[in-house]
């Protein structure tokens, strides 16, 4: 709050006084003074009963007036406006009148014959009540604070207790259950010594020694004790606090024994396909670069194939989502049959699949190859009585000198995968360097202009695809949200990546447009899921266009309308910065769509310190953290603390996190143990054509 008397901090002043030109004489000697004045006059006792309900920051009372009683004025000035200074000004009063007059409650009393007092008595009071209010707006957020809290504190899943003098003043309910205590009562004075196991008290004892005079926090892994002597494995985290202004330590324990249940869970959805059960596309270049690696240092056969169905988006179009996942899987389990002796085999994209094979020649590698088209060609998948015929492209490379690193090497197997694709499909082709055309990100066909009337077109004729990724609670919450994304189909019907054709849709002016189409289908598409049952929530980013679109509101509400759908179901993501960047529009569009009952996401939360600022002034339901939060995330503590403290401020202000870009399991076992609520990205599965992720067994 601004405390400095300027022209923001208009006076509205009260004047009590029988005489109007007294009263604009008084005023005018405070104008000279620079201070902005929004003066109210009454004259008599009556008139004040009629003003006190609106708002005055100060009272000047006429100790002279004949009408008022000072008295009288000064108690019913207190009981309606208490915080407002009330200022006696006299021409001929007794010491005794004045002197009673401020034992009644008067702030000061001024001759009216000295107006360089009256300024500076008007300026001082008229400051400290600024200074007043500001300090109990600071009390209130304290308050609230410390509301928010304890309310943490009590709901967290963490146990969490205090001790003073090492003995227990605070416990929340998840610590009292832990330890098989029914209420506080029963723990209250309690030594903390008596949680812990006998055989690790020496070690305790030492520890909370070490403790004293610190500031920084600091864990200890011990055997704890419950109630009935049972013995648990956990982690105990000291750290200085303070409950009611007084000193005492804050105890945090992990129960070690949900975590390893965790981590046994992670373990299998970091390495594994959902759908599939193959393995998934983070497992398998952990994989490959281990297995280049190696290459480089002691040799070895070693060689890629690069499988993609053809035409798939046309089979997918005729049979439906559902029927083409059961086509995959299908595809899946026949490949599982043929490679069961090779080394991996992954599901690497939608209708995608990888192998890792110890064959090092063309002698070797073609009649494997030549086994995978022929076993995808003779596959018998019906759909409502009609075969279904399925071929595929494969591409085949070798690892050799020449190659650089993994994503060299994939990429050589992709490159000869879209040169037997382009050749007709149903064939595999061997990498060669001499003969292959440019990789996906220099051909030529996907210049800038090619590009901008691929996005063109796709506007037109629906050459736009949407992929749905899960958001997966890692605190049981079985609600099925998923990340709506938008692929770009080229002339092959090929996927063309965001991050590579958004910024053409920005310089060509096409982003609006996209947005409107992106928002369109997702409501169709959410509507005919909600329509066969199933509880589905969206999340649908907006870009700045969007921001500055004035008709987007109208146009979420007549799609909503057009397919009975509720903005309820929708949550709309906007990037931190593109937040800052256009504060007013984005706040108005915001607060219009909270209307309709749409909530709200911050991407990419954390990229920017003052996270605080947007969670103040904005109504957001959720924060996605940024990405580059989770690099390194199991090995530096730093990063831990950071991610905790992101991960309070939020939940402070009633926004549920999600982590993106999670590349490893023992970062999402940290991820739960801080409390994240939520975690995207493709060590769970991979953007999908279809919307099939079992949320019942994350």
């Amino acid at each position: 709050m601004n405390t400095a008397i300027d022209a923001d901090n208009a006076i509205e002043l009260l004047i009590i006084e029988e005489s109007l030109n007294t009263a604009e004489a008084e005023v005018n000697t405070l104008r000279n003074a620079s201070l902005t004045i929004h003066p109210t006059n009454v004259t008599d006792e009556e008139g004040l009963l009629d003003v006190l309900e609106q708002d005055h920051d100060l009272i000047l009372c006429s100790a002279d007036n004949p009408n008022v009683s000072i008295s009288s004025a000064l108690a019913t000035c207190k009981k309606a406006l208490p915080n407002a200074p009330f200022i006696v000004i006299y021409m001929d009063q007794s010491p005794d009148v004045l002197l009673q007059a401020m034992r009644d409650g008067a702030r000061d009393v001024v001759s009216a014959d000295d107006p360089d007092h009256l300024q500076l008595v008007v300026k001082r009071e008229f400051h400290d009540l600024l200074v007043r209010r500001e300090l109990e707006s600071i009390r209130d957020k304290l308050r609230e604070t410390e509301q928010r809290c304890t309310s943490l504190i009590e709901h967290s899943r963490d146990a969490i207790a205090y001790v003073h003098d090492g003995m227990h003043v605070h416990a929340n309910p998840v610590y009292l259950e832990m330890f098989g205590h029914v209420d506080l009562d029963e723990i209250e004075g309690l030594p903390i010594l008596d949680l812990v196991s006998k055989d690790d008290h020496k070690r305790f004892k030492k520890f909370l020694r070490s403790l004293e005079n610190k500031k920084d926090s600091a864990r200890i892994e011990v055997k704890c004790r419950n109630s009935d002597d049972t013995l648990f494995d956990a982690t105990m985290e000291f750290s200085p606090a303070a409950i009611d202004g007084e000193p005492c330590t804050q105890i945090i324990i992990r129960d070690h024994s949900q975590s390893k249940e965790l981590q046994q869970k992670i373990a299998l959805l970091s390495s594994q396909d959902v759908q599939t059960g193959l393995a998934n596309r983070q497992f398998f270049m952990q994989n490959l670069e281990q297995k280049f690696d190696k290459h480089k240092e002691n040799g070895g056969p070693f060689s890629l194939f690069y499988v993609t169905i053809d035409s798939f988006q046309q089979v997918r179009s005729s049979i439906g989502v559902a029927a083409s996942d059961g086509l995959l899987l299908n595809i899946a389990n026949l490949l599982s049959g043929i490679v069961e002796g090779e080394k991996l085999l992954a599901r690497f994209g939608d209708h995608t699949f990888t192998i890792l094979s110890e064959k090092s020649n063309s002698v070797d590698a073609e009649p494997l190859a030549e086994l995978v088209r022929t076993t995808i060609e003779e596959s018998s998948f019906e759909h409502n009585g009609e075969n279904i015929g399925i071929t595929a492209s494969i591409g085949i490379a070798y690892l050799g000198e020449e190659t650089n690193n993994s994503q060299e090497f994939l990429n050589h197997a992709y490159q000869a995968c879209e040169s037997a694709r382009n050749e007709g499909g149903n064939r595999f082709s061997l990498y060669d360097v001499q003969e292959m055309q440019p990789s996906y990100g220099e051909q030529e066909d996907k210049n800038e202009a090619n590009v901008i009337e691929l996005i063109r077109h796709a506007l037109e004729t629906d050459r736009f695809r949407l992929v749905y990724q899960p958001i997966v609670s890692l605190q049981g919450d079985t609600r099925e949200n998923y990340a709506v994304l938008l692929r770009l189909l080229d002339n092959n019907d090929e996927e063309i990546l965001p991050n590579y054709f958004l910024k053409y849709a920005e310089e060509s002016n096409q982003m609006a447009e996209i947005d409107r189409w992106v928002i369109r289908n997702t409501i169709e598409k959410l509507a005919y899921e909600r329509s066969n049952g199933r509880k589905i929530n969206f999340f649908v980013t907006l870009s700045t266009a969007a921001l500055e679109d004035e008709g987007m509101l109208l146009w979420v509400c007549d799609c909503l309308r057009e397919q009975k759908a509720k903005g309820a179901w929708l949550t709309f993501q906007v990037k931190d910065s593109d937040l800052r960047s256009h504060t007013q529009s984005a706040k108005k569009l915001i607060d219009d769509l909270k209307k309709i009952k749409c909530q709200l996401a911050v991407d990419q939360f954390g990229s920017n310190p003052k996270g605080e600022t947007l969670l103040k002034h904005l109504p957001v339901d959720y924060v996605k953290l940024d990405p580059s939060l989770m690099k390194d995330l199991a090995t530096r503590q730093e990063k831990q603390d950071n991610l905790n403290a992101l991960n309070s401020l939020a939940l402070s202000f009633k926004a549920k996190t999600i982590a993106t870009g999670v590349e490893d399991a023992n970062s999402l076992a940290i991820l739960w143990t801080v409390g994240v609520n939520y975690t995207q990205g493709y060590f769970l599965q991979e953007p999908s054509a279809s919307i099939s992720y079992d949320f019942s067994s994350a």
